[in-house]
């Protein structure tokens, strides 16, 4: 027993020495990452907020988009807003599109719906068109961290028309904002776009004004501003995290959720939720192929073709069987050849030896007799082997004899003969 101990004690010790066990320090460090996964209960999770969706827009339908959702595939069935206004609500660190992407967001917001994104960083192209600039990523932005509550953000929240209230919690940077060129500056920047473009400046251009609206504060600092884009509008908030689970847990944090959502419109009928976190665009994936119709059109035939050949191919084929003639006995149909040979020369005495050594050759390889003594032990055997009646093998065996002693001429009648019970044998074998 205190052997199986000792070695379960060095067991353990070497494991400890070789960090196999598990890291407390490592642990703390993944229960603190970010994630913002609307299933994620963890601090940095964003399962409270999406459960309370429920609450704050009771009368809506809610679904949940994947990570992977592509914004050029909002079709007309999420735009639609004859019964209310949709929401989609867009929830990570790093906000990246591509052009075929945000044009859709923009139409999306266009057709009368409320698009909100919630981001530390935003895409370049987004942040020229919109002029606007997002300022202190910094911790929010990295994936793997310590959880240290020596920062103090509980007052870094503010909903604009409620400045009194302010809200926050000690823990990650929330305290990103927004920043903006004048207007001035603003369009003379487009004007000079547009004169080293070629083109002058339209009231396309326009738009989406310079300057938005600002919903949200972070320390006097617009954090949630908003957009109007046609009969909706795009709004931003540069604190993502005000939507984790360890900020809503924090007393009093609920009331910023149920002052931030009270800035949209109420005849919210539909909500789309997705959580990104950090967010490539299209230029890494097959969406950029599928933009040209030459390579989309490339694309569905070769997937048409392949659909077509696994389609066929799937079914089992049996290859034709060819017949085998069975194999001939060409030592047999050589002895023959032989045979004749020797008899047409009218050599009947070789001949008879020669038919006399193969059949004995024969009678070893098929009965495994011994053939150096044909005596009577030899005939008994041979006739219990070969099935046929013991005069005719004492005949047989008798003739052999003849031959190799020579005493015997061999005529043509008398080669029949041997010929003749030689072939009863070929022809009865039962082995």
């Amino acid at each position: 027993m205190m052997r199986r101990y000792a070695l379960f004690m060095a067991f353990f010790f070497l494991l400890f020495a070789t960090g196999c066990l598990p890291d407390k320090a490592k642990l703390d460090a993944e229960k603190w990452n970010i994630n913002l996964e609307n299933t994620d209960k963890r601090p940095y999770g964003t399962y409270l907020a999406n459960q309370s969706l429920k609450y704050f827009f009771p009368d809506a339908k809610i679904e949940i988009l994947s990570r992977g959702f592509k914004y050029d595939n909002i079709d007309d069935r999420m735009r639609d807003h004859s019964n209310g206004k949709s929401l989609l609500i867009l929830e990570g660190l790093s906000f990246n599109v591509s052009l075929r992407e945000w044009d859709a967001l923009k139409n999306f917001a266009g057709d009368g719906n409320e698009l909100v994104i919630f981001c530390s960083s935003i895409d370049n192209k987004v942040s020229e068109e919109l002029n606007i600039t997002k300022s202190y990523s910094g911790d929010e932005s990295s994936h793997f961290y310590f959880h240290d509550s020596d920062f103090d953000y509980t007052q870094a929240l503010v909903i604009a028309g409620n400045e009194t209230k302010k809200f926050g919690y000690h823990g990650r940077m929330i305290e990103g904002f927004f920043s903006f060129k004048s207007d001035e500056d603003y369009l003379n920047a487009k004007a000079f776009d547009n004169d080293h473009s070629g083109g002058t400046l339209s009231a396309e251009d326009s738009i989406i004004p310079a300057r938005p609206d600002t919903l949200g504060y972070s320390y006097r600092r617009p954090n949630f501003v908003r957009y109007t884009v046609g009969a909706g509008h795009i709004c931003f908030h540069a604190a993502p995290l005000a939507l984790s689970n360890y900020f809503l847990l924090q007393d009093g944090n609920q009331e910023y959720l149920s002052l931030l959502w009270q800035t949209l419109p109420a005849d919210i009928a539909k909500v789309y939720w997705q959580d990104y976190l950090y967010r490539d665009t299209d230029a890494s994936s097959m969406d950029i192929l599928w933009r040209h119709p030459a390579t989309r059109f490339a694309l569905v035939l070769a997937i048409f073709a392949l659909a077509v050949y696994v389609l066929f191919e799937s079914k089992r084929k049996q290859r034709i069987i060819p017949i085998v003639a069975p194999l001939k006995n060409d030592s047999v149909s050589f002895v023959e050849t032989v045979g004749r040979l020797y008899y047409n020369k009218g050599n009947n005495a070789n001949l008879a030896e020669k038919m006399t050594l193969q059949f004995l050759e024969w009678v070893r390889s098929h009965y495994f007799l011994n053939t150096n003594l044909i005596n009577e032990h030899f005939i008994k055997q041979l006739t219990i082997k070969s099935g046929l009646p013991e005069a005719t093998v004492r005949g047989l065996v008798e003739m052999i004899n003849e031959i190799r002693m020579g005493n015997i001429k061999v005529d043509d009648a008398y080669l029949y003969q041997l010929y003749y019970t030689i072939q009863q044998f070929y022809k009865n074998n039962i082995t």
